[in-house]
């Protein structure tokens, strides 16, 4: 119950917007393991990362956009989450002139900061932003910032969904359930976030 009451409003808080406007996909990564396997490679990306990959690989394809991944490494026995995400993108088929790759960030802030600079050195003015819908409302507060000071414009597509929106209740919820207890600690999370990204304006 807590889980919906909490990550409910997070993930409401915006719809798909349809990518006919945008120029530029930029997708964030949800985190990467270093050195498991991955066929003949070495480095995988968590789930999180793994269905917003997925979710801008179909977009590309459909509507003939770049990607831009934005992700660094954030631990030192870690992988580069845009580099394990350009491997995947071009083993599913997209060519690389439509894949560009951000390795320097490591927060949500950074993804901004960085993605924002390089949207303007390649004449984006339109960017279609896609995460995990827990994450995009702390996400838009970033990249609505950093990006619009550059004045490009920031739509945004929600993914990787982790509760139904038009479920009813059910006695279930009542009972302690790890993956409530996953998608409490996610959402408090964002909420903590939020609060920070506000108190840095």
């Amino acid at each position: 119950m807590g889980a919906k009451l909490l990550g409910q409003p997070l993930e409401n808080r915006y719809s798909q917007q349809h990518p006919a406007a945008a120029q530029v996909i930029v997708v964030l990564g949800g985190g990467s393991v270093g050195s498991v396997p991955d066929g003949t490679e070495r480095g995988g990306l968590m789930s999180a990362g793994a269905a917003r990959l997925l979710t801008a690989a179909r977009l590309a394809k459909q509507h003939s956009l770049p990607v831009l991944i934005s992700g660094g490494q954030v631990f030192s026995d870690g992988a580069s989450e845009a580099l394990v995400a350009e491997r995947i993108l071009l083993q599913l088929g997209l060519p690389q002139e439509q894949i560009i790759v951000e390795t320097q960030a490591r927060t949500t802030k950074e993804n901004a900061a960085y993605s924002a600079a390089l949207c303007r050195e390649r004449g984006y003015k339109n960017v279609l932003l896609l995460t995990s819908a827990l994450h995009m409302p702390r996400s838009m507060q970033f990249f609505e910032r950093y990006l619009g000071e550059q004045g490009i414009k920031v739509a945004a597509y929600p993914c990787d969904y982790t509760l139904n929106p038009k479920g009813q209740f059910n006695p279930r919820w009542l009972v302690p359930q790890l993956q409530a207890f996953d998608i409490t600690c996610m959402a408090l999370h964002e909420y903590v976030g939020m609060a920070g990204a506000f108190l840095q304006r």
